[in-house]
């Protein structure tokens, strides 16, 4: 069977609500959307007036944004988000205190020449408020843009701190930064890629085919790890859509290493299909014989979403 005529699938499986929300706060998606996870930690180094917290206190906060939303105002080099979530802990004597973004609170870039910065003003006027201070005033231009980050890097940046607590009436608590992660999501993630046997009977690959399942459920051919020259298996490809709207394609390759080069073993894509926030799909590809080159092959999934590419990848070993 030729690539070109390879049998696909694709399924929709079901609408999961609570990403909705998600998308809810971080704003209208786009057909660029991702998201981006910032984890700033360090420890309690000033406590003005703050019950429960003292001085050495660690805490850990997450900023979490669509860095493609547009800003909701500009000032100068200044740009104003309102689409994010900022919660902290702060793990004190009596128990770990939840703080979080106030009312009204934005995230604000700045990338004027010598005075950079990431910021969330204006903070904090209640006692479970939190913000942070990122400042470049070294000339370096820690940002290149206005636009949302989706790297940082510790170094950059000369000032960098973070408040706990209602500061307008001078309490509160401030905090050292020690280390801030970035994490960026795709907007449409893969979540595997496998390789089973075709079922002769034809029942399977199928959704919700568990009678009295509670859940949202995919039947496939067990995956399986080995596969045999000469014969053929169908290659299943899973994804989530996050918070993308737009179009969206599903393709696969096998490779192997032979003799120093990497050779394509087979490879297919499906045509173009509408996804949408907060679905789930699969597809599956009836793949070509197994060529008789013994030893370890790289099964890789992706997915094309606008201009993006995600993929998943799975190790298999051919005998």
């Amino acid at each position: 069977m030729s690539v070109a005529k390879s049998a696909k699938r694709g399924i929709f499986l079901a609408t999961a609500f609570t990403l909705g929300l998600i998308v809810s706060v971080l704003g209208v998606p786009t057909a660029q959307a991702q998201n981006t996870q910032v984890t700033i930690e360090g420890a309690i180094t000033t406590v003005n007036s703050l019950p429960g917290v003292i001085v050495g206190d660690k805490y850990s906060m997450v900023v979490y944004y669509n860095p493609t939303q547009a800003p909701a105002s500009t000032s100068g080099a200044f740009a104003f988000y309102n689409g994010f979530t900022l919660n902290a802990v702060v793990d004190d004597k009596d128990g770990n205190q939840n703080f979080s973004a106030e009312s009204g609170e934005q995230l604000s870039v700045d990338d004027a020449p010598v005075n950079n910065s990431f910021v969330s003003p204006p903070c904090c006027n209640s006692s479970t408020g939190a913000g942070f201070e990122l400042v470049d005033t070294t000339g370096t231009a820690a940002f290149k843009t206005n636009a949302l980050p989706t790297a940082l890097n510790l170094k950059d940046f000369n000032t960098a701190f973070v408040v706990f607590g209602n500061t307008s009436n001078g309490g509160g608590a401030n905090g050292n930064i020690t280390s801030i992660r970035v994490v960026d999501t795709g907007g449409v993630i893969p979540a595997f890629i496998s390789a089973g046997l075709p079922d002769p009977n034809g029942k399977v690959p199928a959704s919700n085919a568990v009678p009295g399942s509670g859940v949202t459920n995919l039947d496939i051919s067990f995956p399986l790890m080995l596969l045999t020259h000469g014969n053929s298996y169908v290659f299943t490809l899973a994804l989530q859509d996050i918070d993308f709207t737009g179009t969206c394609q599903a393709s696969y390759t096998l490779t192997q290493i032979q003799l120093n080069k990497t050779v394509t073993l087979d490879s297919a894509k499906d045509g173009t299909f509408s996804c949408n926030p907060g679905t789930i799909w699969f597809w599956t590809f009836t793949g070509k014989p197994i060529p008789d080159f013994p030893g370890p092959a790289t099964l890789t999934g992706t997915v094309t979403y606008g201009t993006t590419k995600a993929t998943v990848v799975s190790t298999v070993v051919i005998n």
